[in-house]
C-alpha cells in the first residue's frame, strides 16, 4: 500500500491546529481510498480536538459518515448529534442519523430525527430536494411501521411539492388501496390519474384492474424500470444428465408467509427417488415452527442472502438445477435479475404472483385449464404448465384450533355471518357496493372483515354508512395464532370473495376449515384463483361469472338456511377425498409436469445418483440414538428447544440424537461426514469458503465437542462466524479446561498429553475470548473428573500465592476437567 508521503505531516498540522477544512476533508478522504479508514477517522478526531472553527460542523458530520463506514454506530450517531448541536439547521447530519438510526434497528428514533427536520427548521422551503426526501424517508417509514395514514399524507406532501416521482405514486396508490380510500385514483395537484395508473405496481394493478391487458403492461413497466438484461446465459440449454430432477426453489417466503403455508406438505412429500430438492432462499429468520418446517424438509437449503444476483446465478448454476421453481414473481423483494442470467435450463413462476411477469427467463407458469383458458395466454409472456385438477397446492398439516363461540368473538348468534378475510387492498368500491346491497337484502345478516389499520376500519364504516348500511353491520376480527384463526371460519356462514384479486391461501384456508366460499371469476388469472378452488373440491355451483350473479347467489343463500347448511355438509364429506386436499396425489401430477419439461442432453445415458433414503420420507421415525456419553448428555441439554438448524464443527456426533428430538431439524457438520448429517462439508472449518459461510449463515446454533480449543484461530473464526450470521446465533461448547490440576501435573513434568489441541484455555481466558467476539455468556456448567491428591492442591495453591493470585480460585479453577457453555450472539 502506498501511503501519502504528507500524511506525517496532515496530522502534525491537525495536531498544531493549522490544517485547512479542504485539506482535511481531501487528506481524510485520500486516506479512506487507500483502505485506511481508521487512520481518517484519527485525523478528524486530531483536527476537532485543536482546532477552533465555525465550520467544524462540518468535520464531525464526516466524522460521523466515517465511522459508520467501519461498523462504529453507536460513534456515527453521537458524531451526528454534535454536528447538529453545532449547526441546528444542518438537514443532511438530521437525515443521516434518520438513516443510520433505522440500520440500528431504533425506528422510532428514525422517525423522531426525520420529523425533528420538518419542526425545527422554518427555511426547508429553500431546500426543495431535502424537503422532498425527508417526507419520503418518512413516508417510506411509516409504511413499513404500518402507520398507514401518516405515510399517505408524507406521501402525499411529497407529491405536492415535486409530482414527477414515479416510485412515490407507486405507493401512494398502494397506501390508498390498504386504506380503502375510494376512488384510490383521484387527480391532485401536479399528479394526474393517467401518471397514477401508469405507475401502479404490478401488485396493486392485480387489485385495480380487472384488464388482463393493463395486468401485462403493469409487469412490464415494472422490468423495464427494475430488470436488468443479464450478459449471458449460464445453464447449457441441452440440459444434464441427471437421473434425478433437481428442482430448485427460489423465494424469501419460506418463513411463516402464504407461499410457505401452502407448500410446505411439498417439500416432504418429493418422491427422493425421482427428485432432490433445493432451497435458494432469502427469507428472514422469523423463528416460526413453519420455518422449521420447511427448512427441515430441504435436501439442500442455500442462503443467498448475501449475494448478487449473479453470484446467486452462478451459485444455483453450480449445483445443476434442473428446473428453478421462482416463488417469488413481482412482489415486495423481487430478485427478478437471477432468472435473466438463466442458471437453469427450464425457469418458471408459481404462486408467488399469481399473473403476468413478463420477467426475461421464465419459461412457464403452473396454472389449471380454469385459472389459465387458452383466451388469456396473450396476456401472459409464460407458457402454461397445466395441473390436471388445481394449480395451488394446500398442507393437510395445518392444524384448526378448538371452535370458540360467537360471543367470544363478537358476533351476533342469530345473525347470518358474512365472512371476507381478504387483504384490505383487494376489495374494490365496486365490490363494497355489492356487499352493501347484500347486507340490505338479508335481514339480520353482518360482514365480518379483517383490517390491520384503525384508519381502514373507520374509512369501511363511512363508506357502509355512504350506502345505508349501519357501521354497526361491519365486525372486524383482530389478528390470532394460525391455528385459533382457521378455527374462526367455523363460526362464519359464507366467504365472499374479492374481485378482480380473489383469495388465494384465504380462500383454501376457508375451505380446509369447512367454510364455503362464494366466488366471481372474471378474465385475469388472479380473478379466477377460487373458483379453481372450488371446482376442485367439489362446490362448482358457487362459481359466479358476473358480479350480478355473484350478488344475487349471496342474497339467496343468505336467505336459505337449509341449502347452506347443505352445502357445508357437501364440503365436510368432500374435503379429504377432493383433488384440492388430496396432497400427495397433487406432488404426483405436479412432478410428472416437471418431468415433462425437463432437458436431457440426447444420446448421453442419464447418471445414476446415490439416493439418501431417509431423506425420502421426512415424516418418518429417526431410529433411537446410540448411548450417549456424559459429555454428549450435557451438550444436548444445553441446546435449546425449537432449533432448526444446526452446525457441528468436527463431525456429527450430536446429529442422530438431536435429529430423534427434532426430526425435521437441519444439521450440518464441518470438517468430516457423520451417518446422521443431513449435509456435510468435508472441509477443514478454517478452510471454509465464502460460498460454504454463505449456506451456513442461517444456522441458529454452533457445536464444538471439543473442537473449539483446536481451531488455529478461534479468535477469526467466532468474529466470522458472528459476522456471517444472519440472525441471533448460539453456540454450544465443551472445552477442555487448560488450568486441570492434572495438566498442570504433567506441564509441570514436561508432557503435553493431546498434541490436537491448540490453545488451553481456562475460565477466566475462555469467557473472555466470548466476550472480546460479541458473545454473552448464559451457562456455564463443569465436567469434574477424580479429585487430586491433597499434595497437589498444596502445590496450586502454594503457586498461586507465589504469583498473586488468590489460592482457593486457583483450587477451584483447577477441578472442572471440562467446561460446557451456551453463549449468544445478537
Amino acid at each position: 500500500m502506498n501511503v501519502p508521503a504528507h500524511t506525517d505531516a496532515l496530522f502534525r498540522q491537525a495536531e498544531r491546529g493549522v490544517l485547512p477544512l479542504g485539506e482535511l476533508f481531501q487528506g481524510a478522504q485520500t486516506l479512506v481510498e487507500l483502505g485506511m479508514q481508521q487512520d481518517a477517522i484519527r485525523l478528524y478526531e486530531a483536527w476537532i480536538a485543536h482546532t477552533a472553527s465555525p465550520a467544524a460542523y462540518a468535520a464531525r458530520f464526516n466524522l460521523a459518515v466515517a465511522r459508520g463506514n467501519v461498523g462504529d454506530d453507536e460513534g456515527a450517531a453521537r458524531d451526528y448529534l454534535k454536528a447538529i448541536e453545532l449547526a441546528p439547521g444542518f438537514v443532511e447530519a438530521r437525515l443521516n442519523l434518520g438513516t443510520l438510526y433505522e440500520r440500528m434497528n431504533r425506528p422510532d428514533d428514525a422517525l423522531a430525527a426525520w420529523q425533528g427536520i420538518l419542526a425545527d427548521i422554518p427555511d426547508l422551503t429553500a431546500k426543495p430536494a431535502l424537503h422532498v426526501q425527508t417526507l419520503n424517508n418518512l413516508g417510506r417509514l411509516c409504511e413499513i411501521r404500518k402507520r398507514l395514514p401518516e405515510a399517505l399524507d408524507y406521501l402525499t406532501r411529497s407529491l405536492e411539492l415535486d409530482p414527477d416521482q414515479p416510485k412515490v405514486i407507486t405507493h401512494w396508490v398502494h397506501l390508498r388501496q390498504k386504506l380503502c380510500v375510494w376512488p384510490v385514483y383521484a387527480a391532485f395537484g401536479g399528479v394526474t390519474v393517467e401518471e397514477q395508473r401508469r405507475h401502479t405496481s404490478a401488485l396493486a394493478m392485480l387489485g385495480a384492474s380487472p384488464d388482463p391487458a393493463e395486468q401485462l403492461a403493469a409487469s412490464r413497466h415494472f422490468v423495464e424500470r427494475k430488470v436488468h438484461a443479464a450478459p449471458e446465459q449460464l445453464a447449457p440449454p441441452e440440459g444434464y444428465a441427471h437421473r434425478r430432477i433437481r428442482i430448485g426453489y427460489l423465494s424469501s417466503d419460506l418463513c411463516s408467509h402464504a407461499v410457505s403455508i401452502l407448500t410446505a406438505e411439498l417439500y416432504e412429500l418429493h418422491d427422493r427417488a425421482r427428485v432432490e430438492v433445493y432451497a435458494f432462499s432469502w427469507s428472514r429468520e422469523d423463528n416460526s415452527p413453519l420455518r422449521a418446517r420447511v427448512v427441515g424438509a430441504m435436501d439442500h437449503y442455500i442462503r443467498i442472502d448475501r449475494m448478487t444476483d449473479e453470484e446467486a446465478a452462478r451459485c444455483i448454476r453450480a449445483h445443476e438445477i434442473d428446473v428453478l421453481v421462482d416463488l417469488h414473481g413481482l412482489t415486495l423483494g423481487a430478485r427478478a435479475d437471477i432468472l435473466g442470467w438463466r442458471p437453469a435450463p427450464v425457469q418458471l413462476t408459481w404462486l408467488g404472483f399469481p399473473g403476468p411477469t413478463a420477467v426475461p427467463g421464465i419459461d412457464y407458469v403452473v396454472a389449471d385449464d380454469f385459472v389459465f383458458p387458452p383466451e388469456l395466454e396473450p396476456y401472459f409472456t409464460e407458457r402454461p404448465l397445466r395441473m390436471p385438477h388445481t394449480f395451488q397446492i394446500n398442507d393437510r398439516r395445518r392444524a384448526i384450533g378448538p371452535t370458540s363461540t360467537r360471543a367470544a368473538n363478537g358476533l351476533p348468534d342469530g345473525a347470518f355471518v358474512f365472512c371476507s378475510f381478504n387483504s384490505n387492498f383487494k376489495i374494490t368500491p365496486e365490490v363494497f357496493d355489492s356487499w352493501m346491497r347484500i347486507l340490505q337484502q338479508v335481514p339480520d345478516s353482518v360482514l365480518w372483515m379483517v383490517a390491520d389499520s384503525e384508519a381502514t376500519r373507520a374509512n369501511l364504516v363511512r363508506e357502509a354508512e355512504a350506502r345505508g348500511v349501519a357501521g354497526s353491520r361491519l365486525l372486524f376480527a383482530a389478528r390470532v395464532a394460525p391455528a385459533d384463526y382457521l378455527a374462526r371460519f367455523r363460526l362464519a356462514d359464507l366467504f365472499l370473495d374479492t374481485n378482480p384479486f380473489n383469495g388465494g391461501t384465504t380462500a383454501s384456508d376457508a375451505l380446509w376449515a369447512g367454510l364455503p366460499v362464494l366466488t366471481w371469476s372474471g378474465q385475469t388469472f388472479c380473478s379466477r384463483m377460487a373458483g379453481s378452488l372450488l371446482r376442485a373440491v367439489g362446490l362448482a355451483e358457487l362459481v359466479t361469472h358476473s358480479l350480478e350473479d355473484y350478488e344475487a347467489l349471496a342474497i339467496a343463500l343468505g336467505n336459505d338456511r337449509p341449502r347452506m347448511d347443505a352445502l357445508r355438509a357437501r364440503l365436510a364429506a368432500n374435503r379429504d377425498t377432493s383433488p384440492l386436499f388430496d396432497t400427495p396425489r397433487f406432488v404426483r401430477d405436479y412432478e410428472d409436469l416437471l418431468a415433462s419439461v425437463v432437458r436431457r442432453p440426447a444420446g448421453v445415458e442419464p447418471v445414476d445418483e446415490p439416493v439418501d433414503e431417509r431423506a425420502n420420507s421426512r415424516l418418518q421415525e429417526v431410529p433411537a440414538p446410540a448411548q450417549l456419553t456424559l459429555q454428549q448428555e450435557s451438550m444436548l441439554s444445553l441446546l435449546r428447544p425449537g432449533m432448526h438448524s444446526i452446525v457441528e464443527v468436527g463431525g456429527a456426533t450430536l446429529a442422530q440424537a438431536w435429529r430423534a428430538r427434532v426430526p425435521n431439524s437441519h444439521y450440518t457438520s464441518v470438517g468430516a461426514s457423520g451417518d446422521w448429517s443431513t449435509a456435510a462439508i468435508e472441509r477443514d472449518a478454517e478452510q471454509l469458503t465464502d460460498a460454504d459461510w454463505q449456506q451456513l449463515a442461517a444456522a441458529q446454533c454452533w457445536l464444538f465437542p471439543e473442537t473449539l480449543e483446536r481451531l488455529r484461530d478461534p479468535w477469526a473464526f467466532l468474529a466470522r462466524l458472528r459476522r456471517q450470521a444472519l440472525g441471533p446465533v448460539e453456540l454450544v461448547a465443551c472445552i477442555n479446561n487448560g488450568q486441570h490440576w492434572l495438566l498442570q501435573t504433567l506441564l509441570a513434568a514436561g508432557n503435553m498429553p493431546d498434541r490436537r489441541n491448540l490453545h488451553l484455555f481456562t475460565r477466566a481466558s475462555l469467557a473472555a475470548l466470548l466476550a472480546e467476539n460479541g458473545f454473552t455468556l448464559v451457562a456455564m456448567t463443569t465436567v469434574n473428573a477424580q479429585q487430586p491428591p491433597q499434595v497437589v492442591l498444596d502445590a496450586i495453591r502454594a503457586l498461586a500465592a507465589a504469583s498473586g493470585a488468590d489460592p482457593e480460585l486457583a483450587v477451584q479453577d483447577a477441578l472442572p476437567y471440562q467446561y460446557l457453555v451456551r453463549a449468544i450472539a445478537a
